[in-house]
């Protein structure tokens, strides 16, 4: 078919699919790769999972092989109910929620209900590209607002929003990780939350929370999120349960008021949800074994991150900073001087090792000194390795600018 019949927005796809190309999933014995968010393999719950299956079985849950409505029809609603108020402080009746495929399903949905080409959107800077990447197909216009080690910063957010208001381009929304954010591991601190919930009320500004790794939590103290801090209505919040369980579920969710909720369901290409996933999910959470999962899924990525960061320590040369995460699965790196993570990703991959390049996570192509490493998928044994690897060709890269500079 000749070019000039694809969709525009198609398009946009296939232009954003080769920006952001990075490493292939096929497993590559020699490569130790730092690019994929993937859950421990080790840690998958799969014996679980049996149980599981073997209790619809047993109750004869025909139920769930059929059709089932997204807000009603099933028991996950209200077992999600409960954990919202149990794990993040959410009051939520099961009909404001919405069960989606993925995290990325329900960000998917909002971006079609929400969204129209040239809407200007605020995000962090950095941000997950995979909301990026959803955004540049709606045809919005990002806005990104500098994240620090304590979050977005609350001061800039206003600036920003108020810029943009008195040029006539209004924000939509605020997308934000405020905990244990993608791509740079950080969390929002308490006081910004406050102050955050304060500028979007005051402004009427809508934010849309992610908050697909509070659960992981390995450090520090629990904060409230800012779905509970805005006034009601203020606010979409987003959890997933493929960090948690499976990612092959695919089962994430929705929190908004219950009419905005309802009609996001009815507008949904596929309006059903998957039954089956949704009836395994809801007897994981019943049973209290997702509590348990949880509490060793804690133990499995903070030791990982302990010795990722003990490994950056001790290989990396002088000059090079890095964020130190309390929860989640990465963490964010600055490579000294003018270094460049695209000029030196071809050189880390001819020796084994492999991430993926700052400007995959901001909208203007900012980022270029910077990568994102995540240490939730690999082995202890590959993290020593692979950051010894990566040192190995930063050192290299600094004495050849050294030698040049000379």
């Amino acid at each position: 078919m000749t070019d000039n019949r694809w969709a525009e927005r198609w398009s946009r796809r296939g232009k954003l699919a080769a920006q952001r190309a990075t490493s292939s999933r096929t497993p590559n014995p020699d490569m130790i790769s730092f690019v994929f968010g993937d859950p421990d393999a080790d840690s998958l719950p799969l014996n679980e999972m049996a149980a599981a299956a073997e209790s619809l079985a047993e109750n004869k849950r025909v139920d769930a092989l059929g059709y089932q409505d997204p807000i009603r029809g099933d028991e996950l609603n209200e077992a999600l109910s409960i954990k919202l108020a149990r794990d993040q402080g959410i009051t939520a009746r099961p009909e404001q929620i919405l069960v989606t495929s993925g995290g990325s399903g329900g960000l998917s949905l909002l971006c079609d209900m929400l969204l129209d080409p040239g809407d200007t959107i605020l995000i962090d800077a950095p941000a997950w590209m995979g909301a990026t990447g959803m955004f540049r197909l709606a045809g919005a216009s990002m806005v990104g607002v500098p994240i620090d080690d304590e979050g977005i910063d609350p001061a800039k957010v206003a600036e920003t929003y108020d810029r943009l208001a008195a040029e006539g381009r209004t924000p939509k929304f605020l997308y934000t990780i405020p905990t244990f954010q993608n791509p740079a591991g950080v969390e929002l601190s308490l006081d910004r939350r406050h102050e955050l919930a304060r500028v979007a009320d005051e402004r009427n500004l809508l934010i849309v929370e992610d908050d697909a790794y509070n659960d992981l939590r390995f450090r520090g103290e629990k904060k409230p999120t800012l779905y509970s801090l805005v006034k009601p209505g203020n606010a979409f919040f987003f959890g997933t349960l493929s960090k948690t369980i499976a990612a092959g579920l695919r089962l994430g969710y929705m929190v908004g008021p219950a009419d905005i909720v309802a009609t996001m369901a009815r507008g949904a290409v596929d309006s059903l949800r998957n039954s089956y996933s949704a009836a395994l999910a809801d007897w994981f959470l019943r049973t209290g074994k997702l509590e348990e999962h949880i509490q060793e899924l804690r133990k499995v990525y903070s030791e990982k991150s302990a010795h990722m960061l003990a490994a950056l320590e001790r290989e990396m040369p002088a000059g090079t900073i890095w964020t130190e995460p309390n929860g989640g699965f990465f963490l964010w790196l600055t490579l000294p001087g003018h270094l460049t993570a695209v000029d030196l990703q071809a050189d880390c991959r001819a020796v084994g090792v492999d991430y993926i390049p700052g400007p995959a996570f901001y909208g203007d192509g900012g980022g270029q000194h910077s990568l994102r490493l995540s240490y939730s998928a690999v082995s202890i044994e590959q993290i020593d390795e692979g950051i010894k690897r990566l040192a190995g060709v930063i050192s290299a890269a600094q004495a050849k600018v050294a030698a040049t500079a000379d």
